[in-house]
């Protein structure tokens, strides 16, 4: 009997832990907005640095459009 609580406790500890999983995700992705908006910062720049890109591969790209 020990292993069907040991089941269903792992399966209840997973469903849960997806929950606050998903719960936290979103609140970040809530307040990411909040503050790029209150500090002026494009959304799309928080956006990228949050999802994971550094300043080194977001800079190159638009400086080469501009040509300097």
């Amino acid at each position: 009997m020990s292993d069907a609580d040991t089941i269903a406790f792992n399966i209840c500890t997973f469903l849960c832990s997806l929950f606050v999983l998903e719960l936290g995700s979103d609140k970040f992705v809530d307040h990411t907005a909040i503050v790029a908006r209150r500090t002026g910062i494009p959304q799309a720049v928080i956006g990228l640095l949050t999802a994971g890109a550094e300043w080194e591969e977001v800079c190159p790209p638009p400086s080469c459009l501009v040509g300097m």
